[in-house]
């Protein structure tokens, strides 16, 4: 089963942020803070599909290997999601700003950018959810409840962003999933955010 199989689905919310003890101790390194085997379900039971969490952790770049499953993370503010091959193997990475600590979000980006000028690091392309996703899929969402941003790596190393609405009674809906235009490190690096 995919995620498009979920659209209109009320489903159990799958997005988690994660609490990281320590987290100033590990501001200056990228971080594998991810979870495999996680399940998105579909409030009646009837739909499920496995995915691995990247942890969104604000001050932190977290990353994980993109292997078969799909990666999901969020919610999103305006962090960057970035796909990259690292010795040819393909990686996610979600740049985790915050949106009122601007020490948390330099520490992110100074990660992030020593990461990627390493040479093995090549092939990487980002987008920002939050200004990528449609203005119709936001309006869809509105009309549910309140909308929530997330990415999506598909297991081949697609991407997507999706979002799913809350409503006031707690419960979730999948409102919808689009693939998104992917930017290379040459352009995103000059946009007034990344800096």
């Amino acid at each position: 089963m995919n995620i498009h199989d979920f659209v209109g689905e009320k489903i159990f919310n799958p997005i988690k942020s994660k609490n990281v003890p320590n987290l100033k101790e590990q501001w200056d390194q990228v971080r594998k803070v991810r979870d495999k085997g996680h399940t998105l379900l579909s409030v009646d039971r009837r739909k499920m599909m496995t995915f691995t969490q990247l942890y969104y952790v604000p001050g932190l770049t977290t990353v994980c290997g993109i292997s078969g499953v799909p990666v999901l993370t969020g919610f999103m503010s305006g962090c960057y999601l970035f796909r990259y091959r690292d010795n040819g193997a393909l990686y996610a990475a979600h740049v985790g700003t915050h949106d009122t600590n601007q020490k948390a979000n330099d520490k992110a980006k100074a990660a992030w950018k020593n990461h990627i000028a390493q040479a093995h690091i090549t092939d990487v392309f980002g987008y920002d959810p939050a200004r990528d996703v449609s203005l119709g899929l936001i309006q869809q969402a509105a009309k549910i409840g309140a909308p929530n941003v997330f990415g999506m790596w598909e297991g081949n190393g697609g991407v997507r962003v999706g979002i799913i609405a809350r409503h006031q009674d707690n419960s979730w809906t999948l409102v919808g999933v689009e693939a998104v235009p992917l930017r290379p490190w040459s352009s995103i690096q000059n946009d007034p955010k990344m800096r």
